[in-house]
């Protein structure tokens, strides 16, 4: 990202970024790294395809996709994967003040496995950029680590083996 470009982004954002439930979301491991890093890939991909495709309502939609997945682990159970949008609309809306294309952002961005359907080309888009991400994390952190732990395990075993 140019300085310049970093810098709107910086002021779109900043607000969210120094709110103390959403500065939580650094403990919480999503996709091999923190919700909060997460959360940032998917505004700041947002935010350059908006500019690139000049969508009129950038600072909306760039704010939505860093609050698509405002929730902790101890505020859900084992349906997170599918319940998480109604509890990410929910904080941000106790947090911020959302408009209707931003509720709809947040509350479909998990669409086809939601029950939210998106309502505009904003949400869809929001949506395909965190299965992009998403994809691109689990590639990049999650597989290699659990790889890398199985790796060990079997080693591990091996080795005892050898001693036994």
């Amino acid at each position: 990202m140019s300085n310049s470009s970093e810098i709107d982004f910086n002021l779109i954002v900043n607000d969210i970024l120094k709110n103390d439930k959403f500065i939580n979301l650094k403990y919480e491991r999503h996709h091999g790294i923190s919700r909060m890093d997460h959360s940032l890939h998917v505004a700041r991909i947002t935010f350059l395809a908006c500019k690139k495709m000049h969508v009129e309502k950038i600072e909306e939609v760039t704010r939505a996709a860093l609050l698509h997945d405002f929730f902790v682990s101890s505020e859900i159970n084992k349906r997170a994967f599918i319940a998480h949008p109604e509890l990410a609309l929910k904080n941000a809306c106790t947090e911020f003040a959302l408009n209707d294309m931003q509720k709809n952002i947040i509350e479909s961005h998990m669409f086809p496995v939601s029950v939210k359907m998106p309502k505009c080309k904003e949400s869809f888009l929001v949506s395909l950029i965190d299965k992009i991400v998403s994809v691109y994390e689990m590639m990049k952190y999650k597989i290699p680590i659990e790889l890398g732990a199985i790796l060990l395990f079997v080693i591990n075993f091996l080795a005892i083996q050898r001693y036994l």
